[in-house]
């Protein structure tokens, strides 16, 4: 605790234990006078000198002193001038908790503002490729047929479910992918068992090439930002070449995992046109 915050919580302290006081006072001197009025009711020989003598005699004058320590004290302490010395500390002990205080905001912003930036403009590529003896006309209608493609583009340990999904040039479409807990290694972007994806298609050429560009809907900065996923239909002898190639990826995906991923995806892709 900062010097200047004890103090302050002593003066406090001081003031309670002075309002303590006081009320012990005022509470002994009821309880005195009812005493006295008790042993002089009916006899009118005593006057008001003889009736404090016996307030002061009975036990509670001991409750009434502690009362008077208490208050005198605690009300001293806590109302007392500050020193000289005590108000230089307090002004020193503000302008370091100002200065700390400042210091960390300014570095929380930097990081934070640098953290976004880079998932914002990650200059990062993933990509993964498959042979699929499969032409790529057949291949192109598994990217526009959204019953096709929740049950192919979700990797292994995932589900998908589409909420909107407008396949042309300029469209949006929104998935929602839950983990089936088949994995442990990935970790929801959204919830801890969901990835909501926003995308939209930015070019679709039927037979060779889908763009979308995508954003993950988190409250994590470092997964802001719009990634560009351009899949590539190559005919290759009598299969197609099926590349993904995934630019500005956010910060907080791990390359890793996401290529361990797209690589799941185009097996599972391989796997619903064969």
């Amino acid at each position: 605790m900062k010097k200047s915050s004890l103090s302050f919580a002593l003066r406090i302290i001081s003031l309670l234990l002075g309002i303590v006081g006081i009320l012990i006072i005022i509470r002994s001197t009821e309880l005195g006078l009812s005493q006295a009025d008790s042993i002089t009711e009916g006899q009118d020989e005593y006057g008001s000198g003889t009736r404090f003598w016996l307030i002061q005699q009975s036990g509670i004058a001991a409750y009434r002193t502690l009362g008077a320590i208490l208050a005198g004290v605690g009300l001293f302490h806590a109302l007392r001038p500050l020193s000289r010395l005590e108000m230089q500390k307090i002004s020193m002990a503000s302008e370091q908790e100002g200065g700390d205080f400042a210091l960390r905001s300014s570095r929380a912003a930097s990081e934070f503002a640098h953290g976004a930036g880079q998932a914002s403009h990650g200059s990062r590529t993933d990509s993964a490729s498959r042979l699929i003896k499969v032409r790529p006309q057949k291949l192109y209608w598994a990217f526009v047929d959204p019953d096709l493609l929740v049950r192919w583009l979700p990797p292994e340990g995932m589900r998908g479910r589409l909420e909107r999904f407008e396949p042309q040039a300029g469209g949006a479409y929104r998935m929602v992918l839950t983990y089936t807990g088949a994995s442990d290694s990935f970790e929801g972007k959204s919830s801890p068992d969901t990835d909501i994806v926003e995308g939209r298609f930015v070019e679709l050429v039927p037979g060779e090439k889908i763009v979308q560009a995508v954003a993950f809907d988190s409250p994590d900065p470092a997964f802001a930002g719009e990634m560009l996923m351009t899949w590539k239909l190559e005919a290759d002898g009598e299969g197609t070449k099926v590349t993904v190639v995934c630019e500005h990826v956010p910060g907080g995906i791990g390359k890793r995992e996401h290529e361990q991923a797209l690589a799941s995806t185009l097996q599972n892709l391989e796997r619903i046109v064969s």
